[in-house]
């Protein structure tokens, strides 16, 4: 009896422990020393002003984030940790990401990347979210990017 009710109650913390998101994202990719993460460039319309285009991106990104740092003289723009980018859109204490733009001096192309955490404090694991990444591109992409023949 006693082997049984230890049994139940593992299996129990095992299945909360599952359910506050312990497991590593699918998305989610630790930087390595050779592998730190990297921008990804979207070039911009000819037709765009920067007015335009800057108005376009930060529209896009804070239709979905909270804003941290935004600078349009610098053509930067950071959201906050957001703590629900999983699947589910459910809050995750071991799991965080943000997004991140800048444009180009000459402001004819927009640098992107995401960046994400996992594990928690004290130990974050430092890395980047390849859906959100994807989905940002994409969005972004089809906002403001020249389009490729």
């Amino acid at each position: 009896m006693k082997k049984m009710t230890y049994f139940l109650m593992l299996t129990g913390i095992i299945l909360f422990l599952q359910s506050c998101g312990a497991s590593k994202p699918g998305s989610f990719v630790q930087y390595t020393a050779t592998d730190p993460g990297t921008w990804t460039a979207i070039q911009i319309r000819d037709d765009l002003s920067y007015d335009k285009a800057f108005g376009e991106v930060l529209d896009i990104v804070a239709r979905q984030f909270e804003m941290d740092m935004i600078s349009k003289d610098g053509g930067y723009g950071r959201t906050n940790w957001t703590y629900t980018w999983n699947l589910k859109g459910e809050y995750v204490k071991k799991y965080r990401a943000r997004f991140i733009f800048k444009f180009s001096a000459d402001k004819t192309r927009i640098e992107i990347k995401s960046e994400a955490e996992w594990g928690g404090e004290p130990d974050w694991k430092k890395g980047w979210d390849t859906r959100l990444l994807s989905t940002m591109k994409q969005d972004i992409m089809g906002a403001v990017g020249r389009t490729v023949l």
